[in-house]
């Protein structure tokens, strides 16, 4: 696929300045540690930067590609064409119990500061990786508890940058770990969310749990690269016999059907599934995109045959999927 020629990059370089990157490697922007090169990257650290990337982009015909922290996120080796906008915007405010909160800032980071301020609501989700962003638009969340519950409006931009507009909660149709942005992309600014008084030391000690059952239990993303689940948890009410029901969310675990599916001892080049959690895969070395497609694709294989079941990603993937290698993956 043909990259955009020096009067793009000229232009683009005009616009955008010495924040512009070209040929910059998406591996160092995700969790994962996988993705090929960018033609162009940008990572704004306001709204207005932000939206004027994106009429750059529009200006010069180049798609364009939203990312926050990376996580969640599986990345073509063949990188992406036009511009990559890595959601830098990390500004918060505190209103009484509400925050205004750019959509770039870290989740954990964001957790932290609401503990500070004596703010309770999202003490279960730390450890979660990423961005708020990305975490409003794919709903993220643990132990039956999700943020769009917390989200009040959030400004969005369109994929053009030609408005700017405060969406209510009720837009975003949340449901279990999904978003009407997953249909209807606009990119996310800020987001207004509602908390609740509380006491510093005790949402702190739920931070520390949470942090230490996710310690014990997954892998470091920052040492043992992994986007995360990389499967969604069955539907409400969907039963399998022999399998329990997760006692927070009432969905069977992914996991349980990737464990009596013997998923654990799976690998396909540097691409394994975490010894201790069937639905977490971690790139082991130097990992493809097409090594996790390749191994994904074994698992749902395996659950598909046993049970009748076709698992759904949670992990998004970003490019073009490379065409499925002939002979099906096993272990190593």
């Amino acid at each position: 696929m043909s990259t955009p020629g020096r009067d793009v990059h000229a232009h683009l370089r005009r616009l955008l300045g010495d924040a512009l990157l070209a040929d910059e490697p998406l591996r160092h922007h995700t969790t994962f540690q996988i993705g090929g090169p960018a033609d162009f990257f940008v990572a704004p650290k306001t709204p207005e930067l932000l939206v004027a990337a994106l009429r750059a982009a529009h200006e010069c015909a180049l798609p364009v590609h939203l990312i926050g922290g990376g996580s969640n996120l599986l990345v073509s080796d063949d990188g992406l064409r036009g511009l990559v906008v890595r959601n830098d915007c990390g500004a918060v405010e505190f209103e009484g119990t509400v925050a205004h909160v750019g959509c770039g800032a870290e989740y954990l980071e964001f957790i932290l500061r609401c503990r500070a301020r004596g703010l309770a609501g999202l003490a279960y989700a730390a450890g979660i990786p990423g961005s708020v962003g990305g975490a409003i638009c794919g709903n993220a969340g643990c132990y039956g508890q999700d943020l769009g519950a917390r989200v009040l409006e959030c400004a969005v931009a369109t994929l053009d940058g030609a408005r700017v507009e405060t969406l209510p909660a009720s837009w975003f149709a949340f449901a279990y770990r999904d978003s009407r942005l997953k249909r209807e992309p606009r990119v996310l600014l800020s987001a207004t969310l509602r908390l609740e008084a509380g006491e510093p030391a005790a949402i702190q000690r739920e931070i520390d749990e949470r942090l230490e059952i996710r310690r014990v239990k997954h892998p470091q993303w920052r040492t043992e690269p992994t986007a995360g689940s990389y499967f969604k948890n069955l539907p409400l009410g969907f039963q399998v016999p022999g399998l329990p029901h997760s006692p927070g969310t009432h969905r069977i675990p992914a996991g349980a059907l990737l464990d009596a599916c013997d998923c654990r001892a799976l690998r396909v080049g540097d691409a394994a599934v975490f010894a201790k959690h069937a639905n977490i895969l971690v790139n082991a070395g130097h990992a493809t995109a097409r090594d996790m497609l390749a191994l994904a694709g074994e698992m749902k294989r395996r659950v598909r045959a046993r049970f009748g079941v076709e698992l759904e990603e949670e992990v998004l993937f970003l490019g073009v999927r490379p065409e499925p290698a002939g002979a099906a993956p096993g272990a190593d």
